[in-house]
């Protein structure tokens, strides 16, 4: 089964028998059985019908709705997951709170420890004994070694925000010099790396998002981003691990190799820097062939079933366990 990214503006999305037509001005431009489609992700001004629609939810196909700039806008909702079980556990453990700080620990350890891997693989070109690399692992290093020693949530993101100051202050160092970075910046996007980190976690949170859904989990509970009004904390804890090794080591790759290029990104004074119409068109091909080629949605899935066992049972070492088995898969 397959995913679907929909990015030709004004196309649209038809039934025909038991597939699904994708035309543009009234031009085929793809044709395929609802049965092979996993998820369809539309980007800006696409046209659905309501037979469409009607198959998408007799499917059970995830479909999520993105700006042409990649914000995303919502999703199309079925039916809800039946396991109740997964929602009571997730709601009677969020009172214990060593059980939430211990999850935590785990992710943020094993997410400062995929930081420090990628610093210092030598395929992207770069000397081991580059002193800001060295300077990035010892900083990350020292983070990691105090994560057992914090007593709180609050404690925790701040080691991990002092790690990832010390992990984005390299990648200067991993990227051509026509790929300036600078430091991290969110929204808006000030660079064009800044702008593909972006658009990869927004893919990356959406994925994570629908597994968690689909096994029951009140995405907008945490253990370690606090709750907040509209945040989906419980998602963007599961996808913490999956950031450097998913999306970071991928995307200096492809740069490195010249498969995204400068000229695909644009600047707007305003609103920042974005993929063109071309740009996201092929860093859309390139992330289907990654994430075929990785399996993640199978690493997700892992990842999820590992976390319903620790919230039913109140234990974190098979969470823990299944963190490392995927992180020693990704590197």
């Amino acid at each position: 089964m397959s995913s679907l990214y929909v990015t030709e503006q004004g196309a649209m999305l038809r039934k025909s028998g038991e597939r699904l037509i994708v035309s543009a001005k009234e031009q085929p431009l793809l044709e395929r059985h609802f049965r092979d489609i996993r998820r369809v992700l539309i980007f800006g001004n696409i046209q659905v019908s309501t037979q469409v629609i009607t198959e998408f939810l007799r499917h059970g196909i995830d479909v999520s709705y993105f700006s042409t700039f990649g914000t995303f806008r919502g999703k199309l909702v079925g039916a809800t997951s039946k396991n109740i079980y997964s929602r009571l556990a997730q709601i009677t453990r969020y009172q214990d709170k060593q059980f939430l700080l211990s999850l935590a620990k785990t992710t943020v350890s094993k997410k400062l420890e995929a930081q420090i891997k990628i610093l210092k693989k030598r395929r992207f070109g770069v000397k081991q004994a580059d002193p800001v690399l060295q300077e990035a692992v010892k900083l990350i290093s020292q983070s990691l070694a105090e994560i057992s020693n914090a007593q709180s949530n609050a404690l925790l993101r701040g080691l991990e925000g002092s790690a990832a100051r010390a992990y984005f202050s390299s990648f200067d160092v991993l990227l051509p010099s026509e790929f300036p970075f600078e430091k991290r910046t969110r929204r808006p996007a000030l660079n064009p790396m800044n702008s593909a980190l972006n658009f990869s976690y927004t893919l990356l949170l959406n994925e994570v998002n629908n597994v968690l859904e689909s096994y029951g989990f009140d995405v907008m509970l945490g253990f370690f981003h606090s709750v907040r009004y509209g945040r989906v904390s419980l998602a963007l804890d599961a996808m913490e691990i999956f950031r450097p090794l998913l999306v970071d080591q991928w995307l200096l790759q492809i740069i490195r190799q010249k498969k995204i290029q400068y000229k695909h990104f644009y600047f707007n004074e305003k609103k920042g820097v974005y993929f063109t119409d071309e740009g996201r068109k092929i860093f859309l091909q390139l992330f289907q062939q990654w994430h075929t080629t990785m399996h993640y949605r199978d690493l997700i899935e892992k990842l999820v079933k590992s976390l319903e066992i620790a919230y039913l049972e109140g234990e974190v070492e098979h969470y823990a366990n299944a963190t490392e088995e995927i992180l020693l898969g990704l590197l």
